[in-house]
């Protein structure tokens, strides 16, 4: 598997299992979507550095396979994956904030 497949892997993944709880909560009326969306961006960085750290950490357990490298494409692929999961917390958190005007809007409607 190169690594290309691996960066989408993990974005895939954290979209997929990320927005599923968020949305699983908000219908549940737990939590607002856009309280889920900021806790998204906050790990969205424990995903990344864990990816770019453990990344460094097997390439330096194997230094033969990679002779000279010095781990800028676990850098970029790590910057890649950051940006896009902080578009996906931007993303939702807008919706979050337009659902609860919407909301607050058709409350104030009703009565």
């Amino acid at each position: 598997m190169n690594g290309d497949a691996i960066v989408w892997m993990i974005i895939f993944l954290s979209i997929v299992i990320g927005d599923g709880l968020a949305l699983y909560l908000y219908k549940k009326k737990k939590i607002p979507l856009w309280v889920s969306a900021i806790v998204l961006a906050l790990l969205s960085l424990v995903i990344v550095s864990s990816f770019v750290s453990l990344g460094i950490y097997y390439g330096n357990k194997n230094p033969g396979n990679n002779a000279g490298d010095e781990w800028q494409g676990i850098a970029f692929a790590g910057g890649f994956i950051a940006i896009v999961l902080a578009l996906n917390a931007i993303i939702m958190f807008v919706i979050g904030v337009i659902l609860n005007i919407y909301t607050f809007i058709k409350k104030k409607q009703k009565t």
